[in-house]
């Protein structure tokens, strides 16, 4: 049996490209979860979609937040394509697909979390999530703040200095389940180390920062085009 998931897609074309990226697209998944900073990259076979990344020490890049199942990830990509391909001959489709994949959905948050052994920060430890086995978002943290740890979703900084949020629970109940499920979670690896070592950890550190290098050009984005949790 076949099950539907929900995609809410918007796009934003930049004005004057100053590289390969042309668009940028934000995604709503089944109303329960957003990823914003998904970018339209103009190839030499056409057009195709990646979705957001952060870079490590080392120039390699790895994606933040991604659909892991692979009919998700079609239906996705054919979506944003369409939709840019719409608001670039000036008949935006606002679309809401519903994306077909195989088999019955699944319910539930898997988290892995990946504690610091001697945090630089407030940030002590990296968790990555799945969501019902559809998408999965790598890189939130674990902040220790005055009232406590809190989670703090991946992140990217614009040209202003401003943070925004890569992908994110939209509804409040989905929130509460995430951030719930990383903290238990990290109370269980609090005093074990990092399972994919130091580099991982250093990786993260730095790609927070240069996470923001494919957002850069953002500033060029048409006006009017807001992320789908302003």
């Amino acid at each position: 049996m076949n099950s539907t998931v929900k995609l809410d897609v918007r796009v934003y074309p930049i004005e004057e490209p100053k590289g390969a990226t042309v668009a940028f697209a934000n995604v709503g998944i089944d109303d329960m979860l957003a990823i914003s900073g998904i970018r339209v990259v103009s190839g030499e076979k056409g057009a195709f979609v990646s979705m957001p990344q952060t870079q490590d020490k080392n120039g390699e890049y790895h994606n933040v937040a991604e659909p892991i199942n692979d009919a998700l990830r079609k239906e996705l990509n054919k979506a944003v394509l369409a939709e840019f391909k719409a608001v670039m001959s000036g008949h935006s489709l606002e679309q809401s697909v519903d994306a077909k994949i195989k088999g019955e959905r699944e319910s539930g948050l898997d988290v892995k979390v990946f504690s610091l052994k001697d945090p630089k920060s407030s940030t002590v430890a990296f968790a990555d999530i799945t969501v019902d086995n559809l998408v999965a978002i790598n890189g939130a943290r674990v902040v220790s703040g005055e009232k406590g740890n809190f989670v703090a979703m991946p992140q990217s900084k614009d040209k202003d200095g401003n943070f925004h949020d890569i992908a994110f629970p939209i509804t409040a109940e989905l929130r509460k389940e995430l951030n719930k499920a990383v903290l238990a979670e990290y109370d269980k690896a609090a005093d074990r180390p990092a399972e994919r070592g130091s580099n991982f950890s250093d990786r993260l550190a730095e790609g927070a920062q240069k996470s923001a290098q494919y957002t850069k050009s953002a500033g060029a984005v048409a006006k009017g085009s807001p992320g789908l949790g302003d």
